[in-house]
């Protein structure tokens, strides 16, 4: 379809999540990124082991290949996502050096606190800012040194290895592979000013991003998601996981009323992910004195929730919204009513596919 549009002005963007599979399918119209086509799957089971943080072999490339088909996408061209708990997003500094020193002196650096032998990650890292050390000594200044602020990103080479064997079967022509961290930056936030927290509440796991003009600065994932709501309302009302799931995405969820019954339930829940956001917040206040989180943008189908930004904007104080995953991206007006309803799904997925735009084509 819309063989009007060669491939190399389309691009997928693959989300494998812990229970399902997300593709979206950009092409680019008057260099404007549209949304062409989406498709989804959802797993009553795991398609990523959360706690081994493994791939579960046979059944990822199953459920890819059943997704790839339903969406009779236009193109192979693709960026695949790496779950955030996969990879390790630290921060360090370095004195101002030649370039041809930075790199040996950030696998020096790295080593100290990646929990795997240096050889066995893939290493990527990124000068983001710079500042000028005005030490005292005596009571007196002395010259300060120039100092780099850079970020290092690393992901086992087994899980990239894993995630390239589980889309190999399906001729995908694999453009790039990112943290999903960035894809969801680059989808809800892109190049604003400002400094803001992006909540992405998935099924298993809860992903904490704070971005300060563009550029990542700290980084969480926590084992509480949908689903962990999910099983606090049918251990409380005595339902199975299917049940409560429903009741979970009908609207009855009213986190406002203090006497509902399945708000009590759910609470706790929340509750986790509040405290997350209070810690974070704390602790980029401490690194970052003069700089305040402005905004928490909510993400992710658990964002879903009738009432949840209304709840944690009352319970933090602070200004809090659901994120628009289709703010940056085209969608026809007809189209314009379902993409609304999964949009919080597919923040990841648009983001990985407007990487896949901006690379040279394959």
């Amino acid at each position: 379809m819309f063989g009007l549009f060669s491939g190399k002005n389309r691009s997928l963007g693959i989300d494998v999540g812990t229970t399902g599979i997300k593709i979206v399918e950009l092409r680019k119209e008057n260099n404007v990124p549209v949304l062409s086509n989406y498709a989804l799957s959802y797993d009553s089971g795991s398609i990523l082991q959360l706690n081994g943080l493994e791939i579960l072999e046979g059944q990822t490339e199953k459920i890819l290949q059943n997704v790839l088909k339903k969406g009779e996408f236009g193109t192979k061209r693709a960026v695949v996502g790496i779950p955030s708990f996969l990879s390790l997003i630290s921060f360090i500094e370095l004195p101002e050096m030649p370039a041809s020193e930075i790199e040996k002196a950030i696998h020096f650096e790295a080593a100290k606190f990646i929990p795997s032998p240096i050889e066995e990650v893939n290493l990527g890292w990124e000068v983001i800012g710079s500042y000028q050390e005005r030490p005292v000594d005596g009571g007196q200044p002395i010259r300060g040194g120039q100092k780099m602020q850079i970020m290092v990103v690393t992901v086992p080479n087994s899980a990239v290895t894993r995630l390239s064997s589980a889309v190999a079967d399906s001729h995908i022509s694999v453009v790039a592979m990112e943290v999903e961290n960035f894809a969801t930056v680059r989808c809800l936030i892109g190049n604003d000013k400002g400094t803001f927290m992006i909540v992405n509440i998935g099924a298993k796991a809860t992903d904490f991003t704070v971005v300060s003009d563009g550029v990542i600065r700290m980084t969480r994932s926590i084992d509480v998601g949908g689903a962990e709501i999910s099983r606090a309302i049918a251990s409380g009302l005595g339902v199975d996981i299917q049940r409560a799931d429903r009741i979970k995405k009908s609207g009855q969820v009213d986190l406002l009323d203090a006497k509902e019954k399945i708000s009590s339930l759910v609470k706790p829940v929340v509750g986790m992910i509040t405290d997350e956001i209070k810690r974070l917040q704390e602790l980029y206040h401490k690194k970052n004195s003069l700089s305040k989180i402005e905004k928490i943008i909510f993400t992710g189908g658990t964002s879903k929730l009738t009432t949840l930004v209304d709840y944690f904007s009352k319970q933090l104080s602070l200004e809090c919204q659901k994120g628009n995953s289709l703010a940056r991206v085209g969608v026809r007006k007809d189209h314009q009513e379902l993409a609304q309803e999964v949009a919080p799904e597919l923040t990841v997925a648009i983001g990985l596919a407007l990487r896949g735009l901006e690379s040279p084509s394959k």
